[in-house]
């Protein structure tokens, strides 16, 4: 019995007709003293009628009679009725035989005009007239029964014993079917005892996709995995996904992910039962195994780039979590970038679910970090997460290479060649508190590591006291000079028209400054000292004035100037800017309506860039891309974004990340970045946590005397300090 209906196995069917085979033969040997009688009326009944009533109901029409049936059936009633003609009375003989010989008539008439193959017109009226005569009046069970029944009681009466035995049986076996009783002896076969059918198939979606009615009382959740007996005799295990009700009905779906090494014998067609012994786990059928957890399935609208799958558990799926796919024998991992909720239509009912977005990073080089991978996984494919220790060792990090940080939820490191490259520039993006600068200052000692002087303008006041342990060197003009370039800047805007004695006033300052820079510089680039190894530019304003803006081109002019006249003598060198805008500013954005301001803060944009043939890289630090000059933003080849929301920023962001990345960004924890480029051991972008060292906050309270009211160099909420204070290195 399967889902309320029973039916009658081949093997049923086949032991009942044995059965009356073997009843009949007792019955004849009993009444007649042989088991195959050659009198013309024991033949009559034991050999034709009755054999052909169990023949008939057992194998031969045992769902239906088609006209073909009632032909041989009625003609095998004539050539029956033929020898006893005589033997009883006539008027129920030629009755009988008539009948047979009407339904032999209407049968070979209505088989003869449905042989067509266009069945129309005359022939069409003929099909319908004789079909139905045919096929219930030439039934074996009515045809033969009548043949029986006119024999029993012409030749042995009706107060005979012979009559009385024969027409016991003829309506016990008759019954038996109506009864259903060969359909209750098929639910008696052995089934082994685990083995419950619990639902049906109603429909099946390509790939792998089951729809099942199934019990009420079933237990359809993902941890309890079915097996479905498929019209093709293989087994397959399945997956329940989820179930909801459909009018009076319950109805499941699954999904099919792998194939029954050793089958369950006796399972109907089209079935789903219980799995018999211990509870397997999807991981383990798939072949994932013990080190990935199943998190969904490959959804529909993916791409190469980019995997859309159905969440299996959405509790499991994080922002930054790497996931991983086969594609063919081979693991493409992804990152997931994004989450979504959709619904599909199931019959009159919609179901919602969640839908997760992840990019692909590709295969794993341990020497080159994530390489793209030119295909997708299929429909439907499984898709897992990665154990938390995963990655640890998988590396191959060379010595002169950067940690970024690790993927979210693993230990699988993201590195980069960032001193060998830091000639193609990198800009570190995003706002207040998201840890851009501490980032800054990991790359600033790892630049002076590798034979790289640093020079950093900053305008925070920060950057001497964190970096206090590297002795660095103060590079920045005195106060006091500050201040004459800002009174000169300003005689010349407020001077008579043309400004000439003014201007030559600024020119007399400005050169002698700029003797006393080049020497500056000169002196630090040049020293071997290990306190010379940072110097420090601190520029006391901190806005878009004339006179912070033409310090900083005297700056950079003076270091470039060096580095391409002395390329023997000179080393490589980061030139940090933290708070591009200010001295690097878009000159739309930032009111420098002037021509001379737009023309100095273009000059120090190109001797930024053309650093890069004299081994002066660049790294820009900045909270917006809207304020920072676009000259230069566009020129850096590796680009670290935090946490950002301004739709400018977004937008430049896009055309370097992609669109996937780009709407992460937003939703960005603190020290977690979005990382792409030159330096960056990878050819997609990626999510990285950047671990924070304890030892940097405890550098900080030494250096401001501070215990714990904030987090040295860094602008950060009450909550966001007490998170950053006591993240874990490995988690950040």
């Amino acid at each position: 019995m399967s889902n309320g209906t029973m039916t009658a196995a081949p093997w049923t069917r086949v032991a009942v007709m044995l059965a009356g085979l073997i009843v009949i033969g007792v019955i004849s040997r009993y009444t007649t003293g042989s088991v195959i009688p050659t009198d013309a009326p024991d033949a009559l009944i034991f050999q034709n009628a009755l054999l052909l009533i169990v023949l008939g109901s057992a194998l031969l029409e045992y769902r239906f009679t088609k006209p073909a049936d009632s032909v041989v059936n009625g003609l095998m009633g004539v050539l029956t009725l033929v020898p006893v003609y005589g033997l009883s009375p006539l008027w129920a003989w030629w009755w009988v035989f008539g009948y047979c010989a009407a339904v032999f008539i209407a049968a070979t008439a209505c088989v003869a005009a449905s042989s067509s193959p266009s069945v129309e017109g005359w022939r069409r009226r003929l099909v319908d007239l004789t079909y139905q005569p045919s096929v219930v009046l030439g039934r074996a069970r009515v045809l033969y029964s009548l043949v029986f029944l006119y024999a029993v009681f012409s030749f042995y009466g009706t107060q005979s014993t012979k009559t009385a035995i024969l027409v016991v049986f003829w309506g016990v076996f008759l019954a038996i079917w109506p009864l259903r009783l060969p359909e209750l002896v098929s639910t008696l076969r052995f089934r082994q005892p685990t083995t419950k059918s619990i639902g049906k198939v109603e429909r099946t979606d390509e790939p792998d996709i089951v729809h099942v009615i199934i019990h009420a009382a079933t237990d359809w959740n993902p941890e309890s995995i079915k097996l479905l007996q498929q019209s093709d005799g293989i087994q397959r295990y399945v997956l329940p996904l989820f179930s909801q009700a459909a009018d009076a009905r319950v109805l499941g779906t699954g999904m099919c992910i792998a194939d029954v090494s050793s089958p369950v014998p006796g399972l109907d067609p089209g079935y789903v039962y219980e799995v018999a012994g211990p509870r397997r786990s999807p991981e383990e059928l798939l072949g994932a195994g013990e080190d990935s957890r199943l998190v969904g399935f490959v959804d529909k609208d993916s791409v190469m780039g980019r995997l859309r799958f159905h969440t299996w558990d959405p509790s499991e799926c994080k922002e930054g979590m790497l996931i991983w796919s086969r594609v063919g024998k081979q693991r493409v991992y992804y990152q997931i970038t994004e989450g979504t909720t959709e619904e599909e239509g199931l019959a009159t009912n919609k179901h919602g679910y969640q839908v997760a977005s992840a990019s692909q990073l590709g295969l794993v080089n341990p020497e080159r970090g994530f390489q793209k991978f030119p295909w997708l996984p299929a429909m439907n494919t499984p898709v897992f997460a990665t154990p938390p220790r995963f990655g640890a060792g998988v590396m191959h990090a060379a010595p002169d290479e950067f940690q970024y940080g690790v993927v979210p939820g693993t230990e699988l490191a993201v590195t980069g060649r960032f001193a060998d490259l830091m000639e193609y520039h990198t800009a570190i993006l995003g706002v207040t508190g998201s840890g851009k600068t501490e980032l800054t200052f990991d790359l600033i000692r790892h630049a002076i590591g590798r034979d790289t002087k640093v020079i950093c303008i900053d305008l925070t006041a920060r950057y001497e006291e964190r970096l206090s342990d590297l002795k660095p060197h103060n590079l920045s003009i005195s106060p006091a000079l500050s201040k004459e370039l800002g009174d000169k800047l300003l005689d010349v805007e407020t001077g008579k028209y043309g400004a000439g004695d003014e201007k030559k006033a600024l020119k007399q300052f400005s050169d002698k400054l700029r003797a006393d820079i080049d020497k500056y510089l000169q002196e630090f680039l040049l020293s071997t000292d290990e306190d010379r190894l940072v110097g420090v530019i601190t520029l006391d304003e901190i806005s878009n004035t004339k006179a912070t803006i033409f310090i900083t081109e005297l700056y950079l002019t003076a270091l470039l100037t060096f580095a391409r006249d002395q390329p023997d003598k000179c080393p490589r060198v980061l030139l940090v800017v933290e708070e591009a805008h200010t001295v690097m500013p878009e000159a739309s954005t930032m009111g420098l309506a002037d021509f001379d301001s737009k023309g100095i803060v273009a000059k120090i944009a190109q001797i930024a860039l053309q650093g890069r043939k004299y081994g002066v890289g660049l790294l820009v630090v900045a909270q917006r891309t809207a304020t920072v000059s676009k000259t230069v933003l566009t020129q850096c080849n590796t680009i670290v974004s935090f946490s950002c929301f301004d739709d400018t920023s977004l937008r430049f962001l896009e055309n370097f990340f992609g669109k996937t990345h780009t709407d992460a960004i937003p939703n960005l924890g603190f020290l977690q970045a979005v990382v792409f480029g030159k330096a960056i051991n990878s050819e997609r972008p990626i999510i990285v946590q950047i671990p924070y060292d304890e030892r940097k906050a405890e550098i900080g309270k030494q250096t401001t005397g501070q215990e714990s009211s904030s987090i040295p160099g860094v602008d950060v909420s009450a909550a966001e300090e007490a998170l950053y204070t006591h993240a874990s290195p490995s988690a950040g």
